[in-house]
């Protein structure tokens, strides 16, 4: 097999000793711009899923297929893509908790006696007791909207696309968030 770096519009010549698997390179500009977004946004999207997951290793994972898709799908994405990267990341990140609950419940349901698996050594003790304090008072979905508001510093709009809520949901969301954070000092000194 022959393989050829060559425009779709050329037609394979006799002289071509069998198959000819014609490619095109990537548009310049499609690249070009890609790799500004992936150096511009990657630490943003690493972060955002380091705070959901709580593992530096799934982490990369959902990060690295969260660019893979923008990457498939460059030309569809919006002028600004961090909401746009924040919502694949969460998606993935969604659809990999899904299946991960699903396996461990067809496994201990074949395994009545079987106890669940420990988790994974985290980064940092401190850190990991503060989050543990800090889940423990706040919902999955407050976290996620502190973090998007503090932490990626996205508006009400952004962030009602990330996680389809409504502008005036996400500042209820919000509000609801810092008093809670209000009512536990403890937690934020």
């Amino acid at each position: 097999m022959t393989i050829a770096l060559a425009n779709l519009s050329e037609e394979p010549t006799a002289a071509d000793d069998g198959l000819v698997v014609v490619l095109q390179p990537a548009t310049p500009a499609r690249a070009v711009g890609f790799e500004r977004a992936y150096a511009a946004h990657y630490r943003d999207v690493f972060r955002y899923v380091l705070g959901l997951t709580r593992s530096a290793v799934d982490a990369e994972d959902i990060t690295a297929d969260t660019f893979e898709r923008a990457y498939r799908h460059w030309a569809n994405v919006p002028d600004r893509p961090v909401p746009w990267l924040l919502l694949t990341a969460r998606r993935i990140a969604t659809d990999r908790w899904r299946r991960a609950r699903r396996f461990a419940l067809l496994v201990l349901a074949r395994r009545p006696g079987a106890s669940e698996a420990t988790t994974a050594p985290s980064l940092d003790a401190e850190f990991e007791a503060w989050f543990d304090s800090l889940a423990a008072v706040l919902t999955p979905c407050q976290r996620e909207v502190l973090v998007l508001r503090y932490q990626r510093d996205l508006s009400d709009a952004d962030i009602g696309s990330v996680m389809g809520l409504s502008e005036s949901g996400v500042r209820s969301l919000l509000a609801r968030a810092l008093a809670v954070l209000r009512s536990h000092p403890e937690l934020i000194a």
